[in-house]
């Protein structure tokens, strides 16, 4: 930690008159978000390939050992708690420092007994070089425009030469914004007005912050389990609901079928995987289907992520 940097006393002046739509459900959608949550394998399969963006594997036994990872937006701790539910290869491997905005947030996560800091995305609290990399993924949109190139340059800043930056958003022509504007803003309480990334403004940025990053697409889909199919749709829906805080309006839609053909209409990529840059084997609609002993409802969600290795100075 350092509190000495320049602006450290007026970013925790700031924290502590900031109130977020993740406290709770009365300023937005926080309790639902983390109802949702509680579930860490539903959104495994993007997480684990972002996590191996930061800190791909090492291959020697000079550089081997456990790397620290900042999640900054972490919000109570869903990365770090599905690398210990999913994931034992990477528990010894991939250490998580949770940080986020909202304190609620945070102090879930403590009481998880995980490692969590309150901070800003713009102002890390962090000391030069002190992280082995730093993912700023699921809410980036949520950090101001004026804000980014800080948040990238702070994320920079506090990973050590070698590391890895990656930021995670859904582009701004892509069905999970769509989603975003059309359901999310206008159902829920605080609503949804933020600006999504795009590709060449995204390496536009990190190439501002002297750090040139690759920008790549991802496949980042929600993945829940059932005991039948119905279960599994059911399951899905809900997760939605409570994920994006749209359970008032679900409720409105009637049963399962009508809530599974929004998420249908509004989460079919053909559209969109056509005019990404290169071929991708994205599932393109959702769908369900038998897995050993269960079925699954997938939702495909395509990401674009930035990834950029800091290079000694």
């Amino acid at each position: 930690m350092d509190f000495s940097r320049p602006g450290a006393d007026k970013a925790l002046r700031a924290l502590a008159a900031t109130t977020t739509e993740f406290d709770s459900d009365d300023t937005g959608r926080g309790d639902s978000y983390r109802r949702a949550q509680q579930d860490s394998s539903v959104r495994w399969k993007g997480m684990r390939q972002l996590l191996e963006l930061a800190a791909p594997s090492r291959t020697t036994p000079e550089t081997a050992g456990p790397r620290t990872v900042l999640d900054v937006l972490g919000g109570d701790g869903t990365i770090a708690r599905a690398v210990h539910d999913n994931a034992p290869d990477l528990r010894d491997r991939v250490h998580i420092l949770t940080g986020d905005l909202s304190g609620d947030m945070v102090e879930r996560a403590l009481a998880q007994g995980l490692a969590a800091i309150r901070q800003s995305a713009d102002h890390l609290f962090l000391a030069d070089g002190s992280m082995d990399a730093a993912l700023l993924a699921y809410g980036t949109h949520h950090i101001a425009p004026q804000d980014r190139l800080d948040a990238v340059t702070e994320a920079l800043r506090v990973v050590k030469d070698g590391g890895h930056v990656v930021l995670h958003d859904f582009d701004d022509t892509s069905p999970m914004a769509r989603f975003f504007t059309d359901i999310v803003h206008p159902h829920t309480t605080a609503g949804h007005d933020y600006r999504h990334f795009s590709r060449g403004p995204l390496a536009e940025l990190f190439a501002e912050a002297g750090a040139p990053a690759r920008v790549i697409d991802l496949y980042d889909p929600l993945v829940v389990r059932g005991t039948t199919q119905e279960e599994a749709r059911r399951r899905m829906c809900a997760y939605v609901a409570d994920m994006y805080g749209v359970g008032a309006f679900f409720a409105t839609l009637g049963g399962t079928d009508a809530r599974w053909q929004l998420l249908e209409r509004y989460f079919q990529h053909d559209t969109y995987l056509a005019t990404l840059p290169e071929k991708t084997d994205f599932t393109p609609g959702p769908v369900v289907y038998r897995s050993e002993d269960a079925f699954i409802a997938e939702i495909p969600r395509a990401a674009i992520v930035a990834v950029a290795h800091k290079s000694p100075t």
